[in-house]
């Protein structure tokens, strides 16, 4: 039986090492046509989602809002980002945003998003590539690896549509390239410190990334405890437990420091600013709570889950199982940074949904794309590769030309398994994103107006939700209200969209607003003339909560203007006349 799986010895030919010598333009070449592809690829995706199809999602609308509402709200200040979704796709928007007063589509077509998301799922593209690349695979097969990967719809989808999956992608990516490197080179600690300002990033864009961070970190100080013992001479404290572990508890921290240091610091602004420094992390469970969806029994619940990973990467169980064999013939380590770092908020997620605190949605799943790429990347991986090009070029001609017909012998083979392994992927995602019983938030808010052949009602109240949103946005700029005069909860449906693409949204008071709690006490008091608010409202918001009679006739307080009624995925939404004080203001 082979021994437990073991880092190599720093002096073994090791997988992945950069060949030096003249193939090193090529990979340069190969890296912007791969990338700039699929940069291009996902933009023209963006455009057709923003300006064509107006297909916007509401968490990447959300998101910007967050952005926009730093820069250009009634009351600009940092804290308006809102501390109940993670900061980094919010902060990410901030730079697009900017130019917003020269090119006001960035905010009214939501494109400041797209463009973050462009950049950044072309940026996983790159990081996909090169690991792929210092894993010793060999070019062809690498780049239809690649490009299988950049071209999955799943992955298009997500690259162009401004949501966080982009940004979790690349620094989830980023941290197992970085990571497989120091695996590779014990003294490579720069490549850890990368690692973990990648992991850090990571936490920023996602709470699940929280898995990542116990898993990889468990995987770091075993890693570096079993290099100390092995390696290291007996006088040099090799053999002596608490010098191996104290090593060991080094390389962990130094990993996993830039996480602490973005963990602390997010919980500490939100507990200053809103007294609650948790409240990203029960977030969903309470929207899940109170929208009144109920996921069905266990069975249920994993055979959804079952379905909608075998969907994104159909044969992912099969290339687990035979990176594991490889792995453990190897006797190499290297397989576990991956199922870490990538496969630990992929189960993260999987756990969620199976416990009733995520909705049953196809994005929750998308880590079972790169970490099949990157499974099955490590299935081709020689074991070791040729570092010195100058003594490859002076072998006999005969041994060259043997070793040129093996290398063609296994390019073809690699080619055939990644078609085979990851080809039917393509399909199998497209198919899942546009079945309501599959890719349910995808399908029914953003793609299912585009590409089913029979748009049920549903799928045309969505085609044309953004029409509505601008129609409410036409009704109150028609009213020229002053600044201030509007009081509403940003957290209704179809308000952030309405926020973003008004002529002029300082009209508005929202809860981002650090004066909009004592404004909502007494709105004539601060000249807030109007209220808006929803009249059933899937989830509770500030509004309604603090004038529960609001809708009732007669309540002295206020008088109905004007109704928007409920349509394509919007509350019903009043427009109602502050007349007189509250009791007790």
């Amino acid at each position: 039986m082979p021994p437990p799986l073991t880092p190599r010895s720093p002096d073994a030919g090791q997988a992945g090492t950069e060949v030096r010598g003249p193939g090193l333009g090529g990979a340069r070449t190969e890296m912007w046509i791969v990338t700039g592809l699929s940069a291009a690829v996902y933009l023209a995706a963006a455009v057709l989602l923003d300006f064509v199809y107006r297909s916007f999602a509401d968490d990447a609308v959300s998101r910007l809002a967050n952005g926009f509402y730093v820069l250009y709200s009634r009351d600009p200040h940092l804290a308006a980002i809102g501390f109940v979704w993670t900061p980094l796709t919010s902060m990410a928007d901030f730079v697009p945003l900017l130019l917003k007063p020269l090119w006001p589509v960035l905010a009214t077509h939501a494109f400041a998003g797209s463009v973050v998301t462009v950049a950044a799922m072309a940026a996983a593209v790159h990081q996909l590539r090169s690991a792929l690349l210092e894993w010793g695979v060999a070019r062809t097969p690498r780049v239809v690896l690649t490009l299988l990967f950049a071209l999955n719809p799943m992955i298009v989808f997500f690259a162009a549509n401004g949501m966080s999956e982009a940004l979790l992608v690349f620094t989830l990516l980023a941290t197992t390239r970085y990571l497989l490197r120091w695996m590779r080179d014990e003294d490579d600690v720069r490549s850890l410190v990368y690692a973990g300002v990648a992991l850090a990033f990571a936490y920023l864009a996602r709470n699940e990334t929280l898995a990542a961070v116990a898993l990889s970190g468990a995987l770091v100080f075993t890693v570096s405890a079993l290099r100390v013992k092995r390696w290291r001479p007996a006088d040099e404290g090799g053999g002596k437990r608490t010098s191996r572990y104290m090593g060991a508890m080094t390389d962990t921290l130094v990993y996993v420091a830039p996480f602490l240091a973005a963990f602390l610091g997010w919980l500490g602004a939100a507990y200053l600013i809103v007294k609650d420094p948790f409240q990203q992390f029960h977030a969903n469970a309470a929207l899940v709570q109170e929208s009144g969806f109920r996921p069905g029994p266990m069975s249920e619940r994993l055979s959804h889950e079952l379905n909608a990973v075998i969907h994104l990467m159909p044969l992912l169980p099969l290339i687990a199982l035979g990176a594991l064999v490889v792995a453990w013939r190897r006797r190499d380590a290297q397989v576990a940074v991956p199922i870490a770092v990538i496969g630990g908020p992929l189960a993260f997620d999987l756990i969620g949904y199976a416990s009733g605190q995520l909705f049953p949605w196809l994005r929750y799943y998308i880590l079972a794309i790169p970490i099949g790429v990157l499974l099955l990347g490590y299935l081709l991986s020689p074991v070791s590769v040729v570092v010195d090009a100058d003594a490859k070029r002076q072998a006999p001609a005969a041994r060259r030309r043997l070793g040129e017909s093996r290398r063609l012998v296994a390019t073809a083979g690699g080619v055939a398994v990644v078609v085979l392994a990851l080809g039917p992927s393509l399909p199998a995602s497209a198919l899942g994103m546009v079945d309501p019983t599959v890719g349910v938030g995808e399908t029914i808010q953003n793609l299912g107006f585009i590409f089913h052949a029979h748009p049920d009602a549903q799928d045309r109240q969505e085609q044309h939700r953004y029409d509505h949103v601008l129609a409410i946005g036409a009704a109150l700029t028609a009213m020229h209200l002053p600044h201030g005069s509007v009081l509403v909860d940003n957290d209704v449906a179809c308000i952030p969209d309405v926020l973003t693409t008004i002529a002029d949204n300082k009209v508005f008071v929202i809860p981002n607003d650090r004066d909009f709690q004592k404004i909502l006490a007494d709105p004539l008091v601060f000249h807030a003339h109007y209220l808006l608010a929803p009249v059933h409202s899937s989830y509770p918001d500030l509004v309604n909560n603090a004038y529960p009679d609001l809708s009732l006739a007669g309540n002295g307080v206020t008088t109905i203007v004007r109704t928007f009624p409920a349509e394509n995925g919007c509350d019903e939404l009043r427009l109602y006349r502050v007349v007189g004080h509250p009791s007790g203001a």
